[in-house]
């Protein structure tokens, strides 16, 4: 299509197949500034391909209904069970990423759905009890953007996924979520609920959460996410 049968088409079209057009940048068609989803050809240069990433519809959490202490600076949150929906009905443009310690995960399980496994917080080594927090002591990953940002890119699917983070209950994933987003990282959803739920009056996790919404889990972690090196 010339240019001038591309600017005629874009005063006559009505604004339903406007909607479709989609800018792309120089390097995907240099020619001309957008590419007519079913029909450009950019004269044989490359088209960037419409994304599909607009028929993604998630039934986000407000922020209304989190907590202080999980809330980030984007404002985006999913519940557990809305995770596990839009991750297996939507595989490639959705990345689940979980984010507790790989001790966490191998004693305590791992949904069969991650996609990616960096710890944003791990054990000190030697390992030491923290009597103020009842648990180990623990220290951040000083590589944790830097290892996601790899791990993305590794990974087939568009430039930018829906990126889900999931930790043990929507705390840390907060924090997380804020280090990504302020390094560039976009799209980055915390999982409110995590993978075992919120305290619940009887002293269990047993209110919310990846598990108690019956979502897919292993008991260990998936072997294919864990490298001996990283233990």
């Amino acid at each position: 299509m010339s240019l001038r049968a591309t600017l005629l088409f874009l005063c006559l079209a009505p604004a339903s197949t406007l909607a479709q057009f989609q800018v792309v940048g120089d390097g995907a068609c240099p020619k001309f500034a957008v590419d007519i989803a079913a029909f450009a050809t950019c004269d044989g240069d490359r088209v960037a391909t419409p994304s599909s990433l607009s028929a993604l519809k998630i039934a986000a959490t407000s922020p209304l209904e989190v907590p202080p202490h999980k809330r980030t600076e984007s404002d985006l949150y999913i519940s557990a069970a809305e995770a596990q929906r839009i991750r297996e009905a939507h595989p490639g443009q959705v990345v689940l990423i979980d984010i507790r310690s790989r001790i966490e995960a191998a004693y305590v399980g791992q949904p069969d759905t991650v996609d990616i496994h960096v710890p944003y917080l791990e054990p000190v080594l030697p390992l030491q009890w923290s009597p103020a927090s009842g648990s180990l002591q623990l220290r951040r990953n000083p590589t944790f953007v830097q290892e996601v940002k790899a791990a993305l890119a590794g990974l087939d699917g568009p430039a930018e996924p829906t990126i889900l983070l999931l930790c043990r209950s929507g705390q840390r994933s907060a924090i997380a979520a804020d280090a990504l987003a302020a390094d560039g990282v976009a799209h980055v959803y915390t999982v409110v609920d995590g993978f075992e739920g919120d305290i619940g009056p009887g002293g269990r996790r047993d209110v919310n959460g990846w598990k108690v919404a019956g979502g897919r889990w292993q008991s260990r972690a998936l072997p294919h996410l864990t490298s001996a090196s990283a233990l």
